[in-house]
């Protein structure tokens, strides 16, 4: 199959170096960003010091095996240490800090990165900008964004929209289901032709077109296109959105603002370009820390490839990951990444990893657990148990068939129980944390 593209599918020249040279180019990068760690910021050099690590020069493949795993409760831990939210991770290169952003604090605590405008008119810009073109946004376009505006999404968006020619418009400085009736207001006065939501929003906005009578299609005339964050969309909720809104397509949108890194999806829908000149991902066993190759679950690892802001340096994003193997018909030579779920919301088996993600998938080709919230828990006797609100509706042999397909899908014995589901925070349901003990 032919690769070649007009260049107007590319927003760089970048997007299309060969492999070769990008390795060759991450190497030098990490080289550089571990002398400059270890000598230059005090929670690296203090971390490294601490588990026994020494750099040594060069570094490549081998030899970055041996950098110690940060992980989230580290950068917590250090927070709540220096009641400061500058911790030591800042190479800002004498460059005075223009924003601080912040996570949502899912797991438990907001964590914080400094970024500077060497940065956002840099490395972070170009990722962003790479991957609001992927999505179809263009020159002229006016693209209204729901993403926080303390979130580092909400920042290098805005950038890189204004980068690409088209007009940014981000009315809010968060989102909860108070605001569905505003937002959705937002989108039939401004008629963007572009929308970047959370799935969770989403289906929000759904509900309250049927609660007020209003066909959606009406009322999303203007949008040809949703770049959808938040979470793995399943098969069958990406063709309901497009059917329901009427759009051209939906892409989904992945990374992490622990790590300050992302990726959206092309037109072929496969997994998330992350810009190898910026961003390095590792996928790593969490059972065991060794690195895996394409097509295996694990964990992604970020390590940013440039400076400027708040580093991250083979951070353990606890997002369960896997690199996808194979060219892509886009013609993009940047790795492509797919992104499952937390992993503290997904049960570790001895062989695999099952993720809310895998249970979504089967859940949404039936009607009477369609787009429903849901929790999910392993037990050893009985196996993994879905708790899914609203399946009391189905019968027994509807319950039967979900069983059986939820069994056949992951290959363990699966029970569909009926219940209220929690909620958490102002982002998705909440999934049982559960691991095989």
């Amino acid at each position: 199959m032919s690769t070649k593209r007009e260049p107007s599918e590319y927003f760089d020249e970048g997007e299309t170096v060969l492999p070769q040279t990008l390795v060759d180019k991450r190497w030098q990068a990490i080289d550089i960003l571990v002398e400059h760690a270890s000598g230059q910021l005090p929670f690296y050099r203090d971390f490294w010091e601490a588990s026994g690590f020494a750099p040594r020069r060069p570094m490549d493949a081998a030899a970055f095996q041996n950098v110690p795993i940060t992980r989230k409760h580290d950068l917590v831990h250090a927070v709540i240490d220096a009641r400061s939210m500058m911790i030591g991770t800042e190479a800002l290169l004498g460059r005075a800090p223009s924003n601080v952003v912040m996570t949502s604090g899912t797991m438990g605590f907001n964590s914080f990165a400094i970024v500077s405008d060497y940065d956002l008119d840099g490395a972070s810009m170009l990722a962003q900008a790479r991957e609001l073109w992927m999505i179809k946004v263009r020159a002229g376009m006016r693209v209204l964004s729901l993403s926080p505006a303390w979130h580092a999404l909400g920042l290098q968006e805005s950038r890189a929209i204004t980068r690409i020619g088209a007009v940014p418009v981000l009315p809010w400085g968060t989102l909860t289901p108070r605001f569905v009736g505003d937002i959705l207001n937002a989108v039939t006065l401004l008629k963007p032709e572009h929308l970047l939501i959370t799935a969770r929003a989403v289906r929000m906005l759904l509900a309250e077109c049927d609660r007020l009578r209003l066909d959606p299609r009406s009322a999303f005339a203007s949008v040809r296109y949703l770049g959808c964050a938040g979470e793995a969309l399943s098969p069958t909720f990406r063709a309901h959105i497009i059917r329901r809104l009427g759009l051209d397509d939906v892409f989904e949108r992945g990374g992490s603002s622990d790590g300050m890194f992302g990726g959206g999806e092309c037109h072929a829908h496969r997994g998330h370009h992350i810009s190898a000149d910026v961003h390095y991902i590792e996928i790593v066993d969490p059972r065991t820390g060794a690195t895996l190759g394409a097509g295996q679950r694990g964990t992604a690892v970020v390590t940013n490839l440039t400076l400027g802001k708040s580093v991250y340096i083979r951070f353990d994003t606890e997002d369960v990951a896997e690199v996808i193997s194979g060219d892509c018909p886009c013609g993009r030579n940047h790795p492509v990444v797919e992104f499952y779920g937390r992993l503290a919301d997904s049960v570790v088996l001895p062989d695999r990893i099952i993720t809310p993600a895998d249970v979504r998938g089967v859940l949404d080709e039936f009607e009477s657990t369609q787009f429903r919230p849901f929790s999910m828990a392993w037990n050893k006797a009985d196996g993994l148990l879905v708790r899914v609100g609203g399946v009391s509706e189905a019968g027994p042999a509807e319950r039967s068939k979900l069983e059986a397909a939820c069994s056949a899908r992951l290959s363990i014995p699966v029970s569909v129980l009926a219940g209220e589901v929690e909620h958490a925070g102002w982002k998705e349901e909440r999934i049982k944390r559960n691991t095989v003990r």
